[in-house]
């Protein structure tokens, strides 16, 4: 119980003595831009290694600076995993390719990745234990001494706290796709039922058809077009069924109605018993 309450005090203490480096509008990005101070992660004679967050409008970074191990040219997209207590992880990619540098004594680096809001929030909910740093060519897995782990949690708290001052965060986006009345299988009976037999089909002989066509947010269907060819009888077919359907359900963003582009293959399949169609 004492150990826990030191941990809680450790953590206040370490946020408290936070302060931003940069919080103001950036005349040459033309954006209001927040950045943190860096923390050290790691420090020994092998390795030195610092980490901040900063933001410009909604894009968010985290950014990695030292020597030693770890110290080598990122390509774009390489990947940067943080292993946090739960045994979760937390993955950022690099922004662009980003080189070292080799004009103080050792080489070192600052090597920026962009991260998610809530990839953000998972970093200020765990302790940090070990992380993996790849590279042009590999990767340097970096452990976390037991007085460092806290460390990158409380700045990513910090980091959230200065954010909500000046400006509002990212709402978590909850999509819900648009749907057919009565759902996939009342579809395939639909086109079914609406089907006419056509005797360019052999039985035993299928082909597949790619449709595109947008779901409005009120319902209606618009831009209906074939995007892969089954042959133009089948096409014309098709065409024709599908600009019977009724209004489906349209896609809710945050409970508020969207345009929804659906793309969606359908086969065309002959038996004895006749044609058929199905996803």
């Amino acid at each position: 119980m004492k150990v826990f309450v030191f941990i809680l005090l450790l953590f206040s203490l370490d946020s408290a003595s936070q302060k931003l480096k940069t919080n103001g509008y950036d005349k040459y990005l033309r954006k209001w831009r927040i950045e943190t101070y860096p923390v050290n992660l790691k420090s020994t004679p092998d390795i030195k290694m610092d980490i901040s967050f900063a933001s410009a409008d909604t894009a968010f970074f985290l950014q990695l600076m030292g020597s030693g191990i770890g110290t080598n040219t990122v390509d774009k997209n390489s990947e940067v995993v943080f292993l946090l207590d739960n045994d979760s992880t937390v993955t950022v990619k690099s922004s662009s390719l980003q080189s070292i540098d080799y004009g103080n004594i050792s080489p070192a680096y600052r090597h920026e990745y962009l991260i998610s809001f809530s990839d953000i929030e998972s970093l200020g909910q765990h302790n940090l234990q070990a992380l993996r740093k790849y590279s042009i060519g590999g990767f340097d897995d970096i452990y976390i001494e037991k007085k460092n782990e806290v460390k990158l949690r409380a700045l990513a708290n910090f980091f959230i706290t200065e954010l909500k001052k000046v400006k509002p965060l990212p709402q978590k986006v909850i999509l819900i796709p648009p749907g057919f009345p009565g759902g996939n299988d009342v579809l395939l009976n639909f086109l079914n039922r609406n089907l006419k037999l056509l005797p360019d089909l052999k039985v035993g002989e299928n082909k597949t058809a790619v449709v595109q066509f947008m779901v409005a947010a009120d319902g209606s269907i618009t831009d209906l077009q074939v995007k892969q060819s089954a042959g133009i009888a089948l096409d014309n077919e098709l065409l024709r069924i599908l600009k019977r359907m009724p209004e489906w359900k349209p896609a809710l963003e945050n409970g508020k109605g969207i345009n929804y582009t659906i793309t969606q293959p359908l086969k065309f399949y002959r038996t004895a018993a006749g044609l058929k169609i199905q996803f």
